[in-house]
């Protein structure tokens, strides 16, 4: 199943917040968090399976590094899959290009 492509934008709610937001030597690194459509810098044969049933998982969501204070490894995303006959879950961090 393909969830269609829906753009996440960082909003803030403290000045604490805005401190830890966002990159100075990047204007992408910090900005690629979306809900469905593909996973960024990975195929669909690297999907993972659902421990239950077996079946591809659903690729749901892709949340970005914060920025540099709270940097995931150079900039890496989290992608998480989710099982809609089972809703097991499975997150797994990756590397993409920035």
């Amino acid at each position: 199943m393909l969830i269609p492509k829906i753009k996440l934008v960082s909003q803030p709610d403290s000045e604490d917040a805005k401190e830890v937001l966002g990159y100075h030597w990047n204007d992408v690194a910090g900005t690629r968090h979306h809900l469905g459509g593909k996973p960024d810098g990975m195929s669909e044969d690297e999907y993972p399976v659902c421990d239950d049933c077996k079946k591809p998982m659903t690729f749901y969501a892709q949340i970005d590094s914060i920025g540099e204070k709270l940097d995931l490894a150079d900039c890496m995303v989290i992608h998480n899959f989710v099982c809609f006959d089972c809703f097991n879950v499975k997150a797994i961090l990756s590397q993409t290009q920035v």
